[in-house]
């Protein structure tokens, strides 16, 4: 008899159930710094682990003085092998649904046909999903325009330095004299890379960043469509499984952040995935790094994300295949994960050099970002559906409305016979969701405590978009599975239906604010200065309107700012706003020549108080340090430029 056949009985199967869940308690209040619940009025709270933990302990030692074979460790491995037993018993999804093989000289010509018609179709949907903005390429952002226009900056900023210092890419002209000013937030690095050749071919910027923004929702479901036509051979599916990805309520919660929106390369990454697990071939396994790459540079939160998610998926997808299968497929992977590490290789010493400078995330703050299960049934008001509940307005992005269509469509690929792959999604999609509760889940004091990016993420609650990639997939597998064995028409009909659904609870609302298109031009008194360094007026904090307005109007002059906008600040910032209350008194005209700035700007448009206007140009005017340059009507008021009259020696650009 083998140790897999040795039986526990129930009490002793109770007592290691119960030892182990203390255990785990224990190290989750040791990262998390405790938990209260309620339960049936009850309040339960733990702050300390070593209760649990001692516990935990004496329960596997009574265990064992009373039973002590098979002991713990024994018993966990007979229940991975048995897992691992089933998962290989599973049939693949290609028998499941009958998928029919297709010539490998025709396979290419194929998914080509099959890639141009979906981006045909997604293109014009997107259009229809997303109106009006295709009549505003130029001028319409989301109304809070404030990470529209910081997108835009860094799109622009990157078409200008790369082909200019592509070494001091990541030292943008914010902030100075603080450097790795880039990667104070999400670099958008392959996106600015794929706008540069639009912005120097004389596009508008807002265009470029218009375009590139749609083009986030068109390519996310051609990106879907393939994979899932590849898993299940039906066009049907494939389609409604596009569509759900593409125009998931959560990019439209989203519509003001660029990164957030580009995830075609995840479906691509899992569609490489998948011929990896099935062929083993090395060149499948580079496609899986490469697409993994490249998400990762177009938004390092799903990057960091992705990886988490893929962890149980690739797991289950590759232990359900034979065991010579699992080691070709692991070392092609291996493959891919050096390309994938060669690619971003260059990113990791400017974030770290800027974590050193401006941190980690605060835990309050991860914690008001973290979602609570009811979010997902809060729906933005951008929504026509449940958008006028407004259930979703006082969160802000924690409105994660996935529809109940979807879950519930969803569930019927969950239902057996089961496939290692649908195992694999069931498991990414439980993780994705606890995830994206943050500090009120399971999961993510472990991943902040021993995963370094994770330190610097703000907001959990970004998981829910891969909780819709997972439906997105699932829900391909329901419909085929639902229109195998049906006629054309009827598998016409319940897929046309479906779809109907989907877009009665999808369908949302766009309001566009409206940008100006030339900056001010008292920055044409400039063009005989390159290179001075600014600071403008009005300045406030916490200010997510104005800074990312002077960091639009730099894109057309580039001079350096002491101004700026981001995912964090550094430190010298904050002291900068403090000692800029009182100006122009002589501390804060010191810390302004101790950053060397040249040019004062004040825009007399961007003054809510018009007292306020009035005092500091009657301060400026008559104060000694500073002189008049020029002055410019704009939008009603002047803006006024005055130069600083230098008294010290100028400041060298170094870390702050």
């Amino acid at each position: 008899m083998t140790r897999d056949d040795i039986r526990l009985p129930a009490w002793a199967r109770c007592m290691d159930g119960a030892a182990l869940a203390l255990l785990v308690a224990a190290a989750h209040v040791g990262m998390s710094g405790g938990f209260a619940i309620r339960v049936l009025g009850l309040r339960l709270s733990a702050r300390s682990p070593w209760r649990a933990a001692a516990l935990g302990a004496l329960l596997l030692v009574v265990r064992h003085l009373l039973l002590a074979r098979p002991a713990v460790h024994t018993s966990i491995q007979a229940v991975c092998r048995r897992a691992v037993h089933a998962l290989r018993r599973m049939p693949s999804d290609r028998d499941l649904l009958s998928v029919t093989a297709v010539p490998a000289e025709a396979a290419w010509r194929r998914r080509a046909l099959d890639g141009v018609g979906a981006l045909c179709l997604f293109a014009g949907l997107t259009v229809f999903m997303t109106y009006p903005q295709i009549r505003h390429l130029g001028n319409g952002v989301s109304p809070d325009t404030g990470d529209p226009l910081l997108s835009t900056w860094r799109l622009s900023w990157i078409a200008h330095q790369v082909v200019r210092d592509p070494l001091h890419l990541f030292d943008a002209n914010i902030f100075y004299p603080a450097r790795y000013t880039l990667a104070f937030s999400d670099s958008i690095l392959l996106p600015g890379l794929t706008a540069a050749p639009l912005v120097w071919a004389g596009v508008p910027q807002l265009v470029a960043y218009n375009l590139l923004l749609l083009s986030g929702f068109a390519l996310s479901g051609v990106g879907m469509f393939l994979l899932v036509r590849s898993l299940t051979g039906s066009y049907g599916a494939a389609f409604v499984s596009g569509f759900v990805f593409a125009f998931l309520p959560f990019r439209f919660m989203h519509y003001a952040h660029l990164e957030l929106v580009l995830t075609q390369w995840m479906p691509l990454c899992l569609w490489a995935l998948h011929r990896t697990a099935q062929s083993g071939r090395t060149r499948d396994g580079l496609l899986t790094g490469l697409f993994f790459a490249l998400q990762t540079l177009s938004c390092i939160y799903y990057g960091i994300f992705f990886a988490t998610f893929l962890a149980p998926f690739a797991a289950a997808l590759l232990l359900a295949k034979p065991w010579a299968k699992t080691v070709r497929a692991l070392k092609a992977l291996g493959a891919g994960a050096i390309l994938a590490g060669v690619l971003l290789a260059p990113i990791v010493p400017p974030y770290l050099a800027a974590r050193a400078s401006v941190g980690e995330r605060p835990l309050w703050e991860i914690e008001h970002y973290s979602a609570r299960p009811h979010d997902y049934l809060a729906a933005h008001p951008r929504n026509l559906l449940l958008g006028d509940a407004g259930s979703g307005a006082d969160q802000p992005e924690r409105a994660l409305f996935l529809g109940f269509v979807v879950p519930l469509v969803a569930l019927l690929a969950l239902w057996p016979p089961l496939s290692g792959a649908r195992v694999g999604y069931a498991a990414a999609l439980l993780l994705a969701f606890d995830v994206s509760l943050g500090l009120n889940g399971v999961s993510y004091a472990w991943l902040h405590a021993f995963v370094l990016p994770y330190r610097g993420l703000r907001v959990p609650a970004r998981m829910a978009m891969l909780v819709g990639l997972s439906l997105s997939v699932l829900v391909g597998y329901a419909v085929a599975r639902m229109t195998a064995r049906r006629g054309p028409w009827a598998a016409g009909g319940i897929t046309l239906a479906i779809g109907l659904l989907v877009f009665g609870e999808y369908r949302s609302q766009l309001d566009l604010g409206i940008v100006g298109t030339t900056p001010p031009p008292i920055y044409d008194r400039l063009r005989a200065e390159p290179g001075s360094v600014l600071l403008e007026l009005p300045l406030k904090s916490p200010d997510i309107y104005l800074e990312p307005v002077y960091m639009y109007f730099s894109t057309f002059h580039w001079h350096k700012l002491v101004n700026g906008y981001s995912g964090f600040s550094p430190v010298s910032y904050g002291r900068l706003l403090e000692l800029m209350a009182t100006f122009p008194d002589r501390p804060s005209l010191a810390e302004l020549r101790r950053r060397d700035v040249r040019f004062v700007i004040v825009h007399g448009d961007l003054f809510d108080d018009v007292n306020e206007y009035e005092q500091t140009l009657k301060s400026l005017d008559h104060h000694p340090d500073l002189e008049l340059v020029a002055s410019e009507p704009w939008q009603g008021r002047q803006t006024r430029l005055y130069r600083l009259r230098p008294d010290a020696p100028p400041f060298s650009r170094q870390s702050s």
